[in-house]
């Protein structure tokens, strides 16, 4: 009785536990929201620059490109020995703010870091339709080739399955400030002659 009594209370205590950590991991996560193409339209429409906003990556991405066996400058990650081959590796944590760096149409070019290191974002296809999510080509088991630092990446989410569900965010603050316009009245008073 005693063991079944001792084992109910371990697995209460690991339960509040892990409920204490998830509920604090999603408060922070709850503060942003999806850049869509309606809140992109919005903005524009309120003749806001989106140089201005602050974008938010929701996922780890790691980039990685193969540099072979010749000794070459990095600009930008780390670069590691891998089976006698030079690799490139670049991490973006979650949540790393950027900066846009250019826009054609709806592909918005996000910078992460000064220089030449943007990552084109843009409106998703099937159950993301909407929300701004990573661009790529050549598709392959969740990963994606992108371009960064003036060279060919592949990309993989550190945090996800595919890095097709790597969405641009933007904090609910910055969204209420740029939603929000009041004026306060100071009211008319008759005048006397």
């Amino acid at each position: 009785m005693r063991r079944i009594f001792a084992a109910t209370l371990s697995a209460a205590s690991l339960s509040v536990l892990l409920f204490s950590c998830t509920s604090s991991r999603h408060a922070g996560r709850s503060n942003y929201v999806p850049f869509t193409k309606e809140l992109k339209q919005k903005l524009e429409k309120e003749n806001i620059d989106l140089k201005e906003v602050q974008f938010y990556v929701d996922q780890k991405l790691i980039l990685t490109r193969d540099l072979g066996d010749q000794k070459v400058e990095v600009h930008a990650g780390v670069v590691k020995m891998e089976n006698g081959r030079f690799i490139n590796e670049v991490i973006i944590p979650s949540f790393t703010p950027g900066v846009l760096a250019g826009a054609t149409g709806d592909k918005l070019m996000v910078s992460f870091e000064k220089g030449n290191n943007d990552l084109a974002f843009g409106p998703g296809s099937g159950y993301t339709f909407n929300e701004f999510v990573l661009y790529g080509t050549e598709w392959r088991n969740g990963t994606a080739a992108v371009t960064f630092d003036s060279g060919k990446f592949r990309a993989r989410c550190g945090t996800c399955s595919d890095v097709a569900m790597a969405t641009l965010l933007v904090q609910k603050s910055e969204l209420d400030k740029m939603e929000r316009k009041s004026r306060i009245l100071k009211g008319r008073t008759v005048s006397s002659n």
